[in-house]
């Protein structure tokens, strides 16, 4: 929330970080492959940018996997470690949840459902995690968009966070907590 109240209400730009950096240069392909068979892929697609106006959203997955059967699979790539006890993180789960609605909203010619997704942790070593999506995990993220909206046309204040400190957005924030 309050980097949708940084970026549209402020207009502060995004600063790369390192890791951003380093994420976009990281071979890719090489860990992707390891999923064709698991997976029964019959095509792999790369610079996909989904937009829907309905849901005020855009995003564009790593990749899309799509299977023999026509299953659509978003995979993200992650220059990051799992979260504790080797789950994936929630907001990584938020943000597959994002694509599945995005993939389910746009995709030409289709009805279907988005199941799953793959998140690929690459620290400390090359790790994959597959993740079901939800009905609750998509209805979490169609109440965001609601809240971000309400952010951005000032009806709401973005809600304080426990952790900032990773943020790119931590210098200019008024929101930002201080630990």
């Amino acid at each position: 929330e309050a980097i949708v109240y940084l970026t549209h209400r402020m207009g502060v730009r995004e600063t790369p970080t390192e890791y951003m950096e380093y994420g976009r240069e990281v071979e890719k392909e090489e860990h992707v492959q390891q999923l064709l068979k698991k997976y029964k892929v019959a095509r792999v697609l790369r610079g996909v940018h989904l937009v829907s106006r309905e849901l005020r959203l855009t995003g564009a997955p790593d990749f899309i996997l799509v299977t023999k059967l026509g299953e659509l699979i978003p995979v993200e790539v992650k220059w990051a470690e799992p979260a504790p006890r080797g789950r994936v993180k929630r907001d990584h789960v938020v943000q597959l949840a994002a694509y599945a609605l995005l993939m389910e909203r746009t995709w030409p010619g289709s009805r279907f459902s988005v199941k799953r997704g793959v998140v690929l942790y690459l620290k400390p070593s090359p790790k994959f995690f597959e993740v079901p999506l939800t009905a609750e995990d998509k209805k979490a993220v169609l109440d965001m968009l609601k809240r971000a909206l309400d952010v951005v046309r000032g009806r709401a204040e973005p809600r304080k966070r426990a952790r900032c400190t990773g943020c790119n957005y931590y210098a200019h924030c008024p929101f930002r907590s201080y630990q």
